[in-house]
């Protein structure tokens, strides 16, 4: 948002003010300054000179050499181009050292043979309109040597505002609402906005010889003005003083009508537009929805494509503007303009807003009626369209009384405030009548009843901004000025946070796993493609399902985060041959009509190329498992090892090769076939290694018996066994640590070899790392052989033999 100091000027005395002190009262009690430009500093240089002679170029024909008297002792040669040059003319001059903007240096030059000292300028070339037919010319009695800028009235200075911190105010998105906000913090008068008298009358339901107005759509228009002018011959341009204003705030002048219609906008804040009067045909006004498909050729010149979400501006055959948004091409005024339609409404900011976001056409006018306008500067931006018009073209006639339908009624809003609670909640030291006299100067009409105010709130706050008690606490602490409320260290008790128990729990775990196992934790999707009730075999009403996804087919609340996991094994794998990811966080699942029950899990995902089990790392399953039992030490808690039952078993998990611990609390997995064939993972090994962390912080919480370490030295060994290619890798852990005994205290799965005669006997070799010890004795290789004779013994009951 850019703002004028010579236009706020207008309506304020800010004579004794800078425009940097201006700019700070502003972000200190109404929105922040972004930055001050000064307008005509880029032309500072400039000066008024006059042409004493002028004569033809000796060599060029359309050059002319000019001697020219620009206020200094001395009167220098100047080569110039343009048509308009001749003696005696008043002109803009740059001399030699003076800049122009662009950051053009002007230097002394040779042209064509002759030497020129200094540029005369046209308006293009000072950035004051885009002219460039010939130079300035300026009034015979213009001073010469005196800065352009102080004759022409230039200089000024623009304030550039966040608009983020103007959205809640829509009366700030003109001059005249700066205006009222600097008087109010000023405490000075507010110079009124010339109005005109213009007389209104309800437009009839049907053409009576004039125009009419039907609204068709009461929700979409709350009201809507129509004004007829005669011109008279009264177009053109607008005057300079105009241009150069808008040019200020960054609108590009192009006719006496457009600039005033933006004039007006920058102004008041309210959007108008004009119609060509002979290009709207028949004599109705209709304010309705478009219909689907309807098309509307904008000033833009492109055509649009609307809904019947579209506000539209009709006449007798279709539509004429893009209410709120754009007039249309088909009524746009021109040079041959002679009687004009003035529309001023008040439109519905949402029906604006969407057409806009649609049509990717945000406009001036619909950024501000998106804000929700004071109803009643919807009048009143007829009133002041007509009194600029009369001071600018006083032979322009208002054709009979403006025809309105709808209402510009405002908003009534009625606020009780206590004022000892809202010095209390601002910590400002203010009396009631402070309080109350700083309302007033907003513009609040306030009746005091000892502390409590009764205060109606004006037209053009009540639209959208002041609708509660405390926005008038607000008000009141912003104009008294929040830096006047005296800085106070904070004094309360220092209490050191408890610990949570299941943060230290999973930060542990986690840290394991990403030092000791080289796993990458992972943020995943909570929700998951609709396939995976069939991938995983399960129903969809086992899932919590979401009603509206953010994406088609994606409808799926996870129950845990293995699935996601597994999505990103397959995108990982091929680049990444052996490799694990692990995620924390909450599973849902359905639990009749009321909220879905949430688990807190740990999941684990190990993957690694079929044809590397054997000479990689180890196996996959041997690797998961090893990973959840050394979870389970850093948590320290003591879960035996079972055959998962298939009531524990999730959807992708095998049936054969499955363990749990802690009773279904802990799963260890390879993940079933067919889910590995709907992620196209048929050539990779994977597990997982699922954890109720919630079950397991329970674990941890029961008492446990302390066991010393044994005094005497363990005996290490590996076991090979030839085993038929059928049996479950839980029957044969089974088997062996029943076989070994109390002496067997840790057996590690290290290798699986399924190729070769094995296979073709239909047998796999599977090989273990076996820890022996005693308590109370140091073992022998007597204790050991016994041991290797159980486990040979074992093997033959399985159908296999140990390996030698």
């Amino acid at each position: 948002m850019l703002i004028s100091l010579n236009w706020l000027s207008d309506y304020v005395d800010l004579s004794d003010f800078s425009a940097e002190q201006v700019g700070e009262l502003l972000s200190l009690h109404t929105a922040e300054v972004e930055g001050i430009e000064e307008v005509g500093a880029a032309i500072a240089d400039v000066v008024i000179g006059e042409v004493l002679e002028c004569d033809k170029h000796p060599d060029a024909d359309k050059l002319s050499v000019t001697r020219v008297a620009y206020g200094s002792n001395e009167e220098v040669n100047v080569v110039c181009g343009a048509p308009n040059v001749r003696a005696g003319l008043k002109v803009a001059f740059a001399p030699v050292g003076s800049k122009l903007p662009g950051n053009l240096k002007i230097k002394k030059a040779k042209l064509r043979g002759v030497v020129s000292c200094g540029m005369i300028c046209s308006e293009r070339e000072l950035e004051m309109s885009d002219e460039h037919g010939g130079i300035l010319e300026l009034p015979e009695d213009a001073p010469v040597g005196m800065p352009l800028v102080e004759y022409l009235d230039l200089q000024d200075f623009v304030i550039e505002l966040d608009n983020k911190s103007l959205t809640h105010r829509p009366d700030l998105w003109g001059h005249y609402g700066f205006a009222r906000e600097l008087a109010a913090i000023l405490g000075r008068e507010l110079r009124p906005m010339e109005l005109a008298e213009v007389a209104q009358e309800v437009a009839p339901s049907e053409p009576d010889g004039r125009f009419t107005i039907r609204i068709e759509d009461a929700n979409s228009c709350r009201f809507y003005a129509g004004l007829e002018v005669s011109l008279d011959g009264a177009g053109g341009p607008s005057p300079k003083w105009m241009q150069r204003r808008l040019r200020a705030v960054g609108q590009r002048p192009i006719d006496l009508l457009v600039d005033l219609t933006n004039y007006l906008l920058l102004e008041t804040g309210q959007p108008t537009h004009v119609f060509d009067r002979t290009k709207v045909r028949g004599d109705l006004i209709r304010v309705r929805r478009a219909e689907e498909g309807e098309r509307l050729k904008t000033l833009d010149d492109q055509e649009r494509e609307l809904t019947n979400e579209d506000l539209l501006i009709a006449d007798a055959e279709g539509g004429v503007a893009l209410a709120g948004v754009m007039g249309g091409a088909n009524s746009e005024v021109g040079d041959g303009t002679s009687t004009i339609l003035l529309e001023a409404a008040h439109f519905a900011p949402t029906r604006v807003r969407r057409t806009a976001h649609r049509l990717s056409l945000r406009t001036e006018a619909s950024s501000r009626f998106e804000k929700t306008l004071d109803p009643v500067g919807t009048w009143q931006a007829v009133e002041r369209f007509v009194a600029l018009l009369r001071q600018l073209r006083p032979e322009a006639r208002v054709l009979g009384p403006a025809r309105v339908a709808g209402s510009s009624a405002p908003d009534a809003v009625q606020l009780e405030l206590d004022a000892v609670r809202t010095v209390e909640l601002l910590g400002l030291p203010l009396s009631t009548d402070e309080v109350s006299s700083i309302l007033r100067r907003l513009g609040f009409t306030v009746v005091a009843k000892g502390d409590q105010l009764t205060v109606d709130v004006p037209s053009w706050r009540s639209s959208k901004d002041v609708r509660k008690p405390i926005d008038l606490v607000e008000e009141v602490g912003r104009l008294a000025g929040y830096h006047r409320i005296d800085a106070q260290p904070l004094v309360a008790p220092i209490e050191a946070i408890p610990a949570d128990p299941m943060r230290s729990l999973t930060r542990r775990l986690g840290q394991r796993l990403m030092g000791a196992h080289q796993a990458f934790e992972s943020q995943g999707y909570t929700f998951l493609q609709r396939d995976w009730a069939t991938w995983l075999d399960q129903r969809r009403e086992s899932f919590v399902l979401v009603d509206n996804p953010v994406q088609d087919g994606v409808d799926l609340v996870r129950q845990d985060w293995v699935p996601s996991l597994l999505d990103q094994a397959a995108g990982n794998w091929r680049a990444v041959p052996t490799g694990s990811l692990f995620e924390i966080g909450k599973g849902y699942t359905p639990q009749g009509p009321g909220l879905p029950a949430q688990q807190r899990w740990l999941c684990v995902v190990l993957w690694q190329r079929i044809e590397d089990e054997h000479h990689g790392p180890g196996s996959s399953f041997g690797r998961a498992r090893a990973v959840a039992e050394d979870l389970l030490r850093v948590a320290g808690v003591r879960w035996a090892a079972v055959p998962a039952a298939a009531e524990q078993l999730p959807g992708g998990g095998h049936p054969a090769q499955s363990l749990t611990y802690g009773n279904g609390a802990m799963l260890v997995s390879t993940v079933h076939p067919r889910v590995r064939a709907a992620l196209d993972l048929t050539d990779a090994k994977l597990t997982v290694v699922r954890v109720d962390l919630e079950a397991l912080l329970e674990a941890q919480g029961r008492s446990v018996s302390f066991q010393p370490p044994s005094k005497f030295p363990a005996i290490k060994c590996d076991i090979a066994l030839a085993l038929p290619a059928n049996l479950s890798f839980a029957e044969i852990e089974v088997a062996l640590r029943k076989a070994g005994g109390k002496s067997l205290v840790e057996l590690e799965l290290f290798d699986v070899y399924e190729e070769g005669s094995l296979a073709a006997q239909g047998q796999r070799s599977i090989a273990f790392h076996a820890t022996l010890q005693a308590g109370d004795r140091t073992l022998t290789d007597k204790d050991e052989q016994r041991f290797l004779k159980k486990i040979s013994e074992v093997a033959e009951r399985l159908g296999g033999s140990l390996r030698s």
